[in-house]
């Protein structure tokens, strides 16, 4: 039986009364999991509020998964702290799991540390390498590779806050020469253009600007606090790809639809009018020539684990947005159309996948939506009467101190994009007041189109 150690680390240190409950619960999801690879003697070492592995409430466990070891650290826990606990559990193969953090979105960097200091110490791990995360990290870095590598990316400059806004030039001369290169080049991007953190995550800060005039107030004023990445915006659909595995086994899903049923002009991961849906398997996507390249990026990056691909289909070409090299907002979607559960995916990197995920045949359709803030009794109903297959319901606090609350749930499977449709209306008129007509109208409509073309 081998000795398998899954770690995740944070850099947020949340509040005891920070939660996030999921139906079925974590240790649900773990035991199960444990069961379909009866090989493994499984243990998962997180730091203590390990908000997508651990149920856990006001700080402590509420109930420990039964099939497997859990060694949970505290949330200032360093990287030297991690590795020991590993070491301890002296585990055959270390694998990552890196989770999202709100505000700077480096949990997968800490983890690719973790992970030389477990390879120095001999011990087998499957991650992706210190410089792959920090690729993945900074989005002008992202960029930059995706560009140098032949992929489509939009028109883009980067701005250095720091040489931007300087006054060291004051004493000798009163023009910024940095400065007016950026608006020079800002400029021949011909507006509009997307305006965003280098670093930064969940699309918080992000600003639009319909023209230059716009720009460039924007980055002459106190707004404008730290490196940004000024792309050319554009104008298509937006789509989500995941693509699971490790050291040249990958899977590569198909695109997942990603809007606004608000009609809002930026889909915002955190709102909750964001709709999500899939697979996207029509002959206007390209499949094969998408995937080609996809699996070609992640040779190329040696990819590891979970990651999500951001990209924009605009008059029949596929162009890259960003890369999140960890567990993102289409994970729960991308597993439950393959019929597993997330952790699975980090379990299949060391024993192979059970079923070909590539093949769009072992895949079902589902939808993802966010609903209001609700009991968590009716929630539970929901999963335990199969009307929906998973809910993650969490708290985020945002940089300012504002707090939101989501239920973010993902639909159960069927095998065409019209029984998708016609289930989800059914549940929206059986939780009229969690999933609104305006919703239910939404992803019908966009299903329809989408089965027309």
């Amino acid at each position: 039986m081998k000795k398998i150690v899954l770690f995740s680390s944070n850099t947020k240190k949340r509040d005891s009364s920070s939660t996030c409950e999921v139906f079925p619960k974590w240790y649900e999801q773990w035991d199960a999991s444990s069961l379909n690879n009866p090989d493994m003697e499984i243990t998962l070492v997180v730091q203590l509020n390990g908000r997508y592995f651990l149920d856990i409430l006001n700080g402590a466990i509420t109930k420990a998964p039964e099939k497997i070891k859990v060694v949970t650290l505290e949330m200032d826990a360093t990287i030297d702290d991690f590795i020991a606990a590993i070491k301890a559990c002296e585990p055959d193969i270390a694998v990552a799991m890196p989770g999202p953090v709100s505000g700077y979105d480096w949990n997968g960097i800490r983890d690719a540390v973790i992970a030389d200091g477990l390879r120095n110490e001999g011990i087998e791990c499957i991650c992706y390498s210190l410089q792959t995360a920090v690729d993945c990290f900074d989005k002008c870095k992202t960029h930059r590779f995706l560009k140098d590598h032949g992929f489509n990316v939009s028109e883009a400059v980067y701005v250095n806050h720091e040489l931007f806004k300087t006054t060291k030039h004051e004493r000798s001369s009163t023009i910024n020469g940095y400065q007016e290169s950026i608006l020079w080049k800002i400029r021949e991007l011909n507006a509009p253009v997307v305006i965003k953190s280098s670093t930064g995550s969940s699309s918080m800060g992000i600003h639009i600007s319909e023209d230059f005039e716009d720009a460039k107030a924007y980055l002459l004023s106190d707004a404008f606090c730290e490196d940004v990445i000024v792309e050319k915006k554009f104008v298509g659909e937006e789509y989500g790809i995941e693509i699971h595995g490790s050291s040249g086994n990958y899977v590569v899903t198909p695109p997942y639809r990603i809007f606004r049923y608000d009609k809002g002009e930026l889909n915002d991961p955190l709102g909750l009018t964001t709709l999500k849906y899939g697979p996207m398997t029509g002959e206007k996507y390209h499949a094969d020539e998408l995937r080609s390249e996809l699996f070609r990026l992640a040779e190329l990056l040696g990819l590891s684990g979970i990651i999500e691909i951001d990209l924009f289909f605009v008059e029949g070409k596929w162009y890259i947005l960003e890369i999140n090299g960890r567990w993102s907002g289409i994970t729960t979607l991308t597993c439950a159309s393959q019929g597993r559960y997330p952790y699975e995916v980090y379990l299949d990197q060391v024993s192979g996948s059970k079923s070909d995920y590539n093949d769009i045949a072992n895949l079902k359709y589902c939808c993802q939506f966010k609903m209001p803030k609700v009991e968590s009794s009716l929630l539970d109903k929901m999963v335990r009467n199969g009307d929906v297959i998973n809910i993650i319901s969490y708290e985020v606090i945002f940089p300012d101190g504002e707090k939101r609350w989501f239920n973010d749930a993902v639909s159960v499977g069927y095998d065409t994009l019209a029984q998708l449709g016609e289930s989800f209306r059914e549940l929206s008129e059986k939780y009229p007041d969690v999933i609104s007509k305006e919703c239910a109208d939404a992803l019908i409509e966009d299903i329809n189109k989408t089965i027309s073309e």
